[in-house]
């Protein structure tokens, strides 16, 4: 009998270590807030894990150094990318007066909860180029397809990219979803990072995204050039494989 309170015991220990296992990803780029489990209602305004460790915004509303990617009026040149039904899509940024891009997700409780946010977006700004684009790489054509067509009203109704080598999230530095930047019709960006500043949509004070658009199409400069974005789940590859090496 004296035995069996130490086996109880590591038996409790050994299913906790299971549990976590299957439960808990052993790297946040499996995961998004464990995929929900510490969010009461899905996403946490205060998550209880950081899994990208955004810079802050300077005083004078210019991107920090230390952001990796785009800076200030540098241009990742005009590019192409499927969509998620496999038509060429052309990102040509002389086709508007501005041009948004925003890093989306199918899976991404973040992601998801943002899409209404830029479908109204995208009503107000008839004039503005809105693009997705999704860089996963857990993230299959046919996952994107079953979310993003599934019929949902409130479905992101965007063209959605898919950048297959994260060859665009890294000319980008784009590093979570949902992370917005914003170029003028020369290519220049002029905006990156927070679409607003919360998740919860009950607690947002400034809506970021909407006011830099304002600005701009005002020719006003924008009061803000970055602001840390809101996103929870890390893109889970961000550089493109190496080569192989050619034989002489």
């Amino acid at each position: 009998m004296k035995y069996l309170t130490p086996l109880i015991v590591l038996a409790l220990v050994g299913f906790t270590a299971y549990a976590t296992y299957l439960f808990v990803p052993e790297t946040v780029e499996d995961c998004c807030e464990y995929l929900g489990l510490l969010a009461p209602d899905g996403v946490s305004e205060t998550p209880g894990v950081e899994h990208v460790s955004f810079e802050d915004p300077a005083g004078d509303g210019s991107i920090p150094a230390a952001v990796p990617g785009l800076k200030l009026n540098e241009t990742p040149d005009a590019f192409s990318l499927p969509d998620i039904n496999g038509k060429e899509h052309a990102v040509d940024f002389t086709d508007s007066k501005l041009t948004v891009i925003v890093w989306v997700s199918s899976f991404c409780p973040t992601s998801k909860i943002y899409e209404t946010r830029l479908n109204a977006l995208a009503a107000d700004f008839p004039n503005v180029n809105f693009w997705g684009i999704n860089s996963s790489a857990m993230e299959s054509v046919d996952e994107l397809q079953a979310h993003f067509n599934d019929g949902d009203p409130d479905r992101l109704r965007w063209t959605v990219l898919k950048d297959d080598a994260n060859v665009i999230a890294d000319r980008f530095g784009a590093r979570v979803s949902a992370e917005a930047f914003v170029f003028d019709a020369d290519g220049k960006l002029q905006y990156r990072g927070g679409i607003d500043d919360a998740r919860n949509l009950d607690r947002v004070e400034v809506q970021y995204l909407r006011v830099v658009l304002k600005q701009l199409l005002k020719g006003d400069p924008p009061e803000w050039h970055y602001q840390p974005a809101k996103g929870c789940c890390p893109i889970d590859k961000l550089r493109a494989p190496e080569p192989e090496p050619t034989t002489p």
